[in-house]
Formats: structure tokens, sequence, C-alpha cells
């Protein structure tokens, strides 16, 4: 990982904190990743990663956002995927034992834990468990890859928009609402989407023309799920 962030030094329990590859451990496989781990902070725009250099560790996100980030041929950068608390990165890098696919920019402040391939080797080799959720959590990546571009190729930006909003973590409002925060901006969403930031802005507008969501703040929406998913 290519360390443009402030290592603060912290190891510890972090890196388990709301992560599903590793939900599941027994106390003593946790606590021998928990010993070899490395919390660092990222600043806005800091470079985590960069496509084609040596990928070492694991690292799980568990506060803020990273980009990542494609460039095509002509040197145009695009981004791609948004990674969020409990995301993690370099799984992949992990198992094929290839340099990193992506770059990968911090989005705002951010906090990540990591821990050394060597580390999680070791602990997958002696809890089966561990090994398991790596299978399964790379399973989940084909699905999503595959789910994703079924999106984009087959449903319309208003379908795609609606189901994105109603996938986002939020806070049940007192009126029966859920209060969700965007964390991407609306260009960086429209690029997730497939799609312009004039035609996202357009579909956004009508979801809120029709009730089904309410802006309350730059980033943040009240939404009608009943209405969002035709429930």
């Amino acid at each position: 990982m290519t360390a443009h962030g402030d290592d603060s030094g912290v190891t510890g329990s972090a890196l388990f904190a709301g992560s599903v590859l590793f939900a599941s451990l027994p106390p003593r496989c946790g606590a021998a990743l928990a010993a070899s781990s490395r919390t660092s902070t990222a600043r806005p725009g800091a470079v985590v990663q960069v496509t084609g250099e040596p990928v070492g560790r694991l690292v799980v996100i568990t506060a803020g956002a990273l980009h990542v980030v494609r460039e095509d041929r002509s040197g145009h950068q695009r981004h791609v995927r948004v990674l969020g608390p409990g995301s993690h990165l370099g799984l992949v890098e992990f198992a094929l034992g290839c340099p990193a696919r992506h770059t990968v920019v911090a989005a705002e402040a951010t906090t990540l834990t990591s821990v050394s391939h060597g580390a999680l080797r070791s602990a997958a080799a002696a809890c089966p468990v561990l090994n398991d959720s790596i299978t399964r959590e790379l399973a989940w990546k084909v699905v999503e890859s595959e789910q994703h571009l079924a999106s984009i190729t087959s449903e319309d930006v208003l379908t795609r928009l609606s189901a994105y909003l109603v996938s986002l973590p939020g806070s049940p409002r007192q009126d029966g609402r859920i209060r969700v925060r965007l964390p991407l901006s609306q260009s960086d969403l429209a690029t997730h989407l497939g799609t312009t930031p004039e035609t996202l802005s357009r579909r956004l507008h009508d979801l809120i023309a029709s009730g089904s969501v309410e802006r309350v703040a730059r980033r943040e929406f009240d939404l009608d799920h009943r209405r969002l998913t035709g429930a």
C-alpha cells in the first residue's frame, strides 16, 4: 500500500469493525490478526494505492471512503467504484499474487486498518473459517460485478438511481423515512451508475418531485423506501 496518508501506529480490533470478511472469526484467529494489524489515516485526495505497484497488505476501511480510479489509454481518469466502511481492498491481489489493479484515492478523511498478506495467509491456514470467508467474499465480488453490469445494460437511470439510494445505509426518521448520505459527489455517482451528471440530476429531480426523495442537505436525503421500491 502506498503510504500517502498519516500512519498512526495503532493496532487492534479496528480491523474487524463492520467487515463481513472477519465477522465470523473465532477469538483466537481474530487476536492473531489484530496483533499484526496497523491503522493509518488518509487525508482527502491522498493516494492509497497506485495501479501496477506491489501489494503486500489487505486494507479494511474503518471510516471514510475511497475512490477506485481507472485510467483509460488517453490518460483520462474516472471513478468506477466507492469503498465505504467495512469494505476491503487487496483481496483479489492477495488471492492472485498480482500487483495493484487500480489506483485508489481517499474521497474524504479516511481511517484504514491493514494486515500483511503473510499474516493473513498464516491465519487462513490455521483457521478454516477465515479461508471459507475469503472464498465467499471473492465469489460475491463476481456476483456484484455481474449484477452491476446487468443493471447498467438493462435498466434505465431512474431505476438504477432508486436501487442505489435504497442500498445505502441509513437511519430511520420519525415520519418513517430513511435518512441516507451519499458517500460521493453526484458527478462520481453518475459515473458509477453509467450515466452523465446532467441525466442523473434530472432523474434525481424527478424522484424529489414525486415525493420519493427529499433533499435535506447537499449529500443527505430522506427516502420513502416504499415508493422507491414500488412496494
